[in-house]
C-alpha cells in the first residue's frame, strides 16, 4: 500500500515546501537520484497531503527507479508507481499525466498493448487542452517497439506537426526512426532538417549570450 493511501485528512503542504519538493524532484530526476528523491517526499507526505503534480513526480520517481531494477525489486517499484497514478485519477480523472504514466510502467513490462490503451487514452485528453500538444511520440516509440512501423510513423510524423514542423527533437527523432528502418532517401531529409534546426537554434542562443 503506497503512503499515499495510509493518511487521511492531511493539512495541505505549505507553499515553501511545495517549491521545495518542486526542486527536489527536479534534482532527482536530472541526477538520476531516484531513491533520494523518493525518500524526501514521502516524508513530507506522512505529514502533509500532496497534489497531483506532487504525487505524480513521486511516481515519477518509482517508475524511473523500476527501470534501474531487476527481477522482484523491479515489479514492486512498478506497483509502487501504478498505485500512485490509480490515487491521482480515482481523485481527478482528468489527471492526463497519470495515464501516460500508467502506459509507462506497462511499457517496461513489455506490455505493449496495454501501454498504448493508456498513451492513447492520455493523448485524446491531452489534445482538448490549449497548450498541452505532445505525446504523439511516445505512442509512435510503442508501435516501433512492437515492430508495426507504418503505424509508428504515422504518430511520429503526428508529432512532428503538432510541435511544428521547426521543433529540432521531433525532427531528429524521424531522422533516428528511418535511419533505423533503413528508409535513406526520408532519412537524409529529416537529417538536414535536422542539421538547419540546430544551426538556428545555436545562432539564437549565440545571439541571446552576447545581448
Amino acid at each position: 500500500m503506497s503512503i499515499l493511501q495510509l493518511k487521511t485528512n492531511l493539512p495541505p503542504l505549505p507553499r515553501k515546501l511545495k517549491n521545495y519538493l518542486y526542486k527536489i524532484s527536479g534534482v532527482a530526476i536530472s541526477n538520476k537520484r531516484y531513491r533520494w528523491g523518493i525518500d524526501i517526499i514521502e516524508k513530507y507526505a506522512s505529514h502533509y497531503s500532496l497534489s497531483d503534480n506532487e504525487k505524480y513526480k513521486l511516481g515519477l520517481l518509482y517508475d524511473h527507479l523500476a527501470m534501474k531494477a531487476k527481477g522482484l525489486l523491479k515489479e514492486k517499484y512498478l506497483r509502487e508507481a501504478e498505485v500512485i497514478y490509480k490515487e491521482i485519477l480515482k481523485q481527478n480523472q482528468k489527471y492526463f499525466l497519470a495515464l501516460y504514466g500508467i502506459g509507462r510502467i506497462y511499457s517496461v513490462r513489455e506490455n505493449y498493448n496495454k501501454a498504448l490503451y493508456y498513451q492513447i487514452k492520455a493523448y485524446k485528453r491531452m489534445m482538448k487542452l490549449p497548450r498541452n500538444q505532445r505525446g504523439a511520440l511516445a505512442i509512435g516509440v510503442l508501435y516501433q517497439k512492437k515492430g508495426d512501423y507504418k503505424k509508428a510513423e504515422k504518430w511520429y510524423l503526428r508529432e512532428y506537426k503538432d510541435c511544428s514542423r521547426n521543433n529540432f527533437g521531433t525532427a531528429l527523432n524521424l531522422f533516428n526512426f528511418y535511419k533505423e528502418i533503413k528508409n535513406y532517401p526520408k532519412a537524409l531529409f529529416y537529417g538536414l532538417k535536422t542539421e538547419k534546426l540546430l544551426k538556428t537554434e545555436f545562432k539564437i542562443k549565440k545571439e541571446y549570450i552576447a545581448v
